[in-house]
């Protein structure tokens, strides 16, 4: 009897270790605009976030991109994490807009003895670090444009109080 509870008390921290978490993406409406141009404000608000760019971290036949991870090393276990960016994009159900959707993964580091060590490092997977990925997503519509309405033509009278506006700022 003894050596079943024994074996029991040894066998929690093996499935506490096995949790899974659900991915949680941060979805936008963005303006439909070119691939390459979607790859390059997304690199650049990668970089802006501190995520390390991976040569081909774009994938066109998936549309998604994927970053490198983003280190941040300590020295007790567990508090140790790194980080890493999946962006994605389809049409939109709404003409000329795009969906995008951005997930920060997150995983934590467990290893013991040498926990500074990422070559030693012993990663698990922690709950997606959704606030970040929704810093990154407002980069992304930041640098797109989304809240610009494009196109629309502006009456004399909106042209003349916008001027008057003007003129009283200085």
């Amino acid at each position: 009897m003894n050596r079943i509870i024994l074996l029991l008390f040894a066998c929690v921290p093996l499935l506490s270790s096995c949790q899974t978490f659900t991915e949680n993406w941060a979805p936008e409406e963005i303006p439909l605009c070119s691939n390459q141009r979607l790859w390059e404000v997304s690199r650049m608000a990668l970089q802006k976030n501190g995520f390390p760019i991976v040569h081909r971290g774009f994938d066109p036949k998936t549309n998604v991109a994927v970053s490198g991870w983003d280190m941040d090393l300590q020295p007790f276990r567990g508090h140790g994490i790194r980080e890493r960016v999946y962006i994605r994009f389809k049409r939109a159900e709404t003409p000329g807009k795009l969906l995008l959707d951005v997930r920060v993964e997150q995983e934590s580091n467990n290893n013991l003895a040498r926990p500074l060590d990422p070559a030693s490092a012993e990663w698990s997977s922690q709950p997606d670090n959704i606030g970040r990925a929704k810093v990154v997503l407002q980069y992304i519509r930041s640098l797109v444009g989304s809240r610009l309405e494009l196109g629309k033509t502006l009456t004399e009278d909106e042209i003349e109080f916008r001027a008057d506006q003007a003129s009283d700022d200085y």
